[in-house]
């Protein structure tokens, strides 16, 4: 099966086409390869075809019968319509109307199913079909609720993940615009996406004349819709078969082109683009002073007006300055940047000792010392903080944490054991933090140099959040200001996600992101953060030389240490993180 048609693949934004031969080849081979060439040459690589025995249709003697005897092959005829297809390139699905021909299908093994909606009270049918395991489009077009309802149900019972997608749609000869629905498509995903893990897709039938054709499918795709099924022929004028909800080959190819070009912006993005860069520099605007300020002064919404700032346009808001002192003599005209006002920032370490990947990894020893208390010693360094908090959680396992903080002088918090934004936040507010940096229990070199220099940079430029980059795993941390961690958890959708906390940071949609990056030069497979007992050995082999040589060691030298000991790093370079950032619901309400 093509990759893109499995079932988790199918999004709106990849904009995937089926072009729907049907009929319109009329028995005719010839037919049939002009079509396979015009998709071939085509943006997509998808073809469908209704293949079927008559007896599957229609009575013999009735007018249906020969109608549709006269459109479609026998077995040797599809074989050579399918080869020919792959040998273009194209993905093949069928249209199948009974079990001789989707045994026939099977047979010339296409990599995916339709069934007819006139076909959908054929329960059985459509279960074995689904029980294939390749994906079926299941049409739906002018059936009942009670219907839909009940076919779900089976296939839900008969196989807890279907391969199947609903695609919307109904024909006539031809088909007016006011036969389609683009709401109903929002309304089947609400009710049966999330409940039987269907998808639904959209077969217009519009008349290939009405430049609608062209506009309806990007409408479906907007709403949620993962597939469009879209009829072809070469000329209209020629009246094929299906004519009528058919575009011209030329038509099709500029369709396609079309929904390629746009599907892509129905896609969720935590990018910026270079556009939107551009325009936020040209037209943001920068605070300035509107009187003389002098230091100690509190500064208030009458005393600053925005201005635009050709050089520099600092993302400070009058939320964050109203009532805040300022640092120095700001005369009239200054413009005015964070480090002009008084500045709270502390360092957060969050630890507990109910850790999933390593049980009380706080309390482990390092040569001889708690690795928590490791911890402490190195924040202790920084120079641009005025306090250290320890953040645990209320659970009785972390009192021993509690003692700790006593005993080493610092600050407590005790809060919610697993909503981990909750926690920063209300320490945070406890201590009244504008900025803080976020340190985690296992961050056992934390580097003190450059975090510093990274709160420098945060502060000079207005970030919401400033990423250290160029680290070794485990080593780079982020300063964090108060009303980006208030955002996180206000918004977040699943708060327990919030233990992964850089992920939700890095969005620069959301957040003025800034970086500083180190010049140290490191083996990229070097790990140096404690979840495993691999990492364990790993911190007591590196502790043991330096606790001898030099115990106020900085990360850069135990980064050149250990590039002359690769024997060390390799303890635990294998091991890897436990969730990745695709892997991890970061999604905010907002």
């Amino acid at each position: 099966m093509a990759d893109e048609l499995k079932i988790d693949a199918l999004t709106p934004e990849k904009g995937i086409v089926i072009a729907e031969v049907a009929c319109g080849h009329e028995g005719s081979f010839d037919r049939v390869k002009k079509l396979v060439d015009v998709v071939a040459e085509s943006d997509t690589n998808l073809i469908k075809f209704q293949i079927y025995f008559t007896s599957e249709r229609a009575k013999l003697g009735e007018k249906e019968w020969e109608i549709f005897n006269g459109l479609t092959f026998d077995e040797s005829g599809w074989e050579k319509v399918v080869d020919y297809s792959r040998r273009a390139g194209l993905s093949v699905l069928a249209d199948v109307y009974g079990y001789k021909s989707f045994q026939l299908a099977r047979d010339l093994k296409v990599d995916g199913f339709k069934i007819h909606s006139e076909d959908l009270l054929n329960s059985f049918f459509i279960r074995d079909v689904v029980e294939s395991g390749k994906l079926t489009l299941l049409g739906i077009g002018g059936c009942k609720r009670k219907e839909l309802y009940e076919i779900c149900e089976l296939l839900f019972k008969s196989n807890s993940e279907p391969s199947v997608v609903l695609m919307t749609g109904v024909q006539t000869f031809p088909t007016p615009i006011e036969a389609h629905s683009i709401y109903e498509i929002g309304e089947l995903i609400e009710k049966y996406t999330n409940k039987y893990g269907v998808k639904i897709g959209f077969a217009d039938h519009v008349t290939g004349e009405n430049k609608d054709a062209m506009i309806l499918p990007l409408m479906a795709l907007a709403k949620g819709a993962v597939l469009i099924e879209k009829h072809l022929t070469i000329n209209r004028n020629e009246k094929w078969t299906d004519y009528h909800s058919a575009l011209n080959a030329d038509e099709f190819g500029k369709f396609v082109k079309q929904i390629k070009r746009l599907a892509p912006l129905l896609a969720m993005s935590k990018k910026v683009t270079p556009s939107e860069l551009s325009y936020r520099k040209m037209f943001k605007k920068t605070v300035f002073a509107n009187r003389e300020i002098k230091a100690g002064q509190k500064i208030y919404s009458k005393d600053i007006t925005y201005l635009k700032n050709v050089k520099a346009a600092i993302p400070l808001s009058s939320i964050e300055i109203s009532g805040r002192q300022a640092t120095r003599l700001i005369a009239e005209g200054d413009s005015i940047n964070p480090v002009d006002i008084v500045q709270k920032i502390g360092a957060i370490i969050v630890a507990r000792i109910s850790s999933s990947r390593m049980y009380g990894k706080a309390l482990v020893k390092i040569g001889g010392k708690e690795a928590i208390k490791r911890v402490i010693d190195r924040v202790k360094r920084m120079k641009r903080i005025g306090s250290i908090i320890l953040a645990t959680s209320t659970d009785i396992t972390d009192n021993v944490l509690e003692n700790i903080a006593e005993s080493e002088g610092i600050k407590l918090y005790r809060g919610s054991l697993n909503n981990v934004a909750e926690r920063f936040l209300k320490t945070a507010l406890k201590y009244k933090l504008n900025h803080f940096v976020r340190i985690t229990g296992d961050c056992i070199l934390f580097d003190n140099i450059m975090t510093d220099r990274a709160i420098e940079s945060h502060l000079q430029n207005g970030n919401d959040i400033t990423f250290i980059r160029n680290m070794p795993f485990g080593t780079n941390r982020e300063i964090i200001s108060l009303s980006a961690i208030k955002t996180i958890y206000n918004n977040a959708t699943i708060p327990e996600n919030t233990e992964y906390l850089e992920y939700y940071l890095s969005n620069r949609k959301i957040f003025n992101v800034g970086y500083v990056v180190s010049n140290y030069k490191f083996n990229k497979s070097m790990r140096i953060t404690l979840d495993y007992e691999e990492d364990l050995e790993f911190f007591n082999r590196l502790f043991q030389h330096f606790d001898k040589v030099n115990p106020e060691f900085e990360l850069k030298e135990a980064i050149d240490f250990l590039m002359r000991n690769p024997d060390i790093v390799s303890i635990n370079s294998d091991l890897n993180q436990k969730f990745l950032v695709h892997q991890i619901d970061t999604s905010l309400g907002i």
